[in-house]
């Protein structure tokens, strides 16, 4: 497939290159050399560098014969006008980021259709809603939802208190106490005994099987059914926030003022802090029932004030990287019942889980690439979501007529199902499958696959449609 990507920051980058991997003719335009050239070092593919909105360009790069657009630029009018142009070319697929949500309100009355966007991105509400599912989870690392909130997958570190601790999953299956859950994966500090990479946070990937078992430190994975994922994380010790009461949020910022608007709405006691005047002033003008303080968020005195020692949550979304994750440990070391922190540099990724203090993250480009994965699958996935802490995927994919996989027991495909990837549930129509190994997938199955990135080509050759 042809595919044309405006935009060489995180997101047209990391996007760029999942596309290359899987063969497409990725073209990436960007105005900046630097990023162009970085591009060019790393990846396998062809840079323009320009405006994406140029007619010219666009017809330089190939577009009166892509079947994909992704425009993800910091300009919304940019990613707009690429949309479109193409458009007018009969691209198929046109995804733009546009962070103002005035374009698209009721007052405008326009429509992301009037500028042919297939799938509008908005950064900014894709991070607030992830901030809050982790608060509500204060243990949690990280959270995915699938059909509607009905499926989910958490991680959560491993405590010493947790009584599954040396107990095998098999004898766990066997007790009842996985019920409509699985462990998807389990992240592991030290040296890999199996062949598995270690990762740049010095941990290793185990595809869980049954003789496998949880040790205190582990970073798992578990999937299923929200009310059964619930009962094993209190099994687990872990608590919830059924009612956020007090929650600090550091930096006005659109994913601040998004949060703090959200979370007034639950009946949250909001507190911003800002160092900026001007910004701190002009929050105070567009949140109703927040108190906004301004100063460096950074002195402790300023959090003491704030009451940071007995919130239910501090989230730091100020962009500095290496100050919201400051912030958060210094909220943590203090009291605060959950730190998060925004990231918005990949590098930090792999490093966030020896930072004890800080309780998750979220980050702008695996949230904003995780939506658009969904578009630029091909074949039967319907979802795709990067996790944070791993390298990994989980996939969401229905199972085609005819495909290698149906009408077979599960345990007919050991030898051609890749090892690094985990069937972890089958939804037929309503109901919510477990699998095991007798299970049989049938047509139209919608299948959640926990997979390595470089399994992802077999996994979607055996649930393929086959015509005869």
């Amino acid at each position: 497939m042809k595919a044309i990507i405006i935009g060489a920051g995180e997101v047209g980058f990391h996007t760029a290159k999942l596309l290359t991997a899987e063969h497409n003719d990725v073209v990436l335009i960007d105005e900046s050399d630097a990023a162009c050239s970085r591009v060019n070092e790393q990846l396998d593919l062809q840079t323009l560098r320009g405006s994406g909105a140029s007619p010219r360009l666009l017809k330089t790069a190939g577009i009166d014969e892509a079947g994909l657009l992704i425009a993800v630029t910091n300009s919304d009018e940019i990613n707009m006008l690429a949309c479109q142009i193409a458009e007018r070319y009969s691209v198929n697929t046109k995804i733009a980021r546009v962070s103002n949500p005035d374009y698209f309100s009721t007052e405008s009355g326009l429509t992301p259709k009037d500028f042919g966007i297939d799938l509008l991105i908005n950064p900014e509400h894709l991070c607030v809603e992830e901030f809050v599912r982790l608060l509500q989870i204060p243990e949690a690392r990280e959270i995915v939802e699938f059909e509607d909130g009905r499926i989910q997958l958490v991680s959560f570190r491993v405590k010493q208190s947790n009584p599954l601790i040396g107990r095998s999953l098999a004898e766990l299956d066997a007790s009842g106490l996985l019920n409509d859950t699985r462990f998807a994966a389990i992240s592991r500090r030290g040296p890999s005994n199996n062949g598995n990479p270690i990762t740049n946070g010095g941990r290793h990937i185990i595809i869980p099987r049954g003789k496998d078992a949880l040790q205190q430190g582990d970073d798992v994975f578990v999937i299923g059914s929200t009310i059964a994922v619930e009962q094993l994380l209190r099994i687990s010790g872990i608590t919830f926030n059924q009612q956020l009461d007090r929650v600090i949020i550091v930096g006005a910022s659109p994913i601040g003022i998004g949060l703090a608007r959200t979370l007034e709405e639950n009946d949250t006691n909001v507190k911003l802090i800002e160092e900026e005047q001007a910004k701190a002033r002009l929050a105070s003008q567009m949140l109703k029932h927040t108190t906004v303080l301004q100063g460096n968020y950074l002195q402790f005195r300023l959090l003491e004030e704030a009451g940071v020692h007995d919130v239910n949550g501090f989230v730091s979304v100020t962009g500095d990287d290496e100050n919201d994750i400051m912030a958060c440990m210094t909220a943590k070391e203090n009291g605060a019942q959950r730190a998060l922190a925004l990231v918005q540099q990949p590098r930090y990724l792999p490093l966030l889980a020896r930072i004890h203090r800080l309780d998750g993250a979220v980050s702008r480009h695996l949230t904003v690439v995780s939506n658009i994965l969904r578009l630029i699958r091909r074949g039967n996935i319907v979802s795709v979501a990067s996790l944070h802490g791993i390298d990994a995927e989980v996939i969401e994919i229905v199972a085609g007529v005819n495909a290698k996989i149906v009408h077979k027991e599960l345990t007919d495909f050991k030898t051609k199902f890749p090892e690094n990837a985990f069937i972890c549930a089958i939804l037929r129509r309503e109901k919510l499958i477990i699998p095991t190994g007798q299970s049989v997938i049938q047509p139209a199955d919608r299948v959640i696959v926990f997979s390595m990135p470089e399994a992802i080509p077999v996994v979607e050759d055996l649930f393929a449609e086959r015509r005869n």
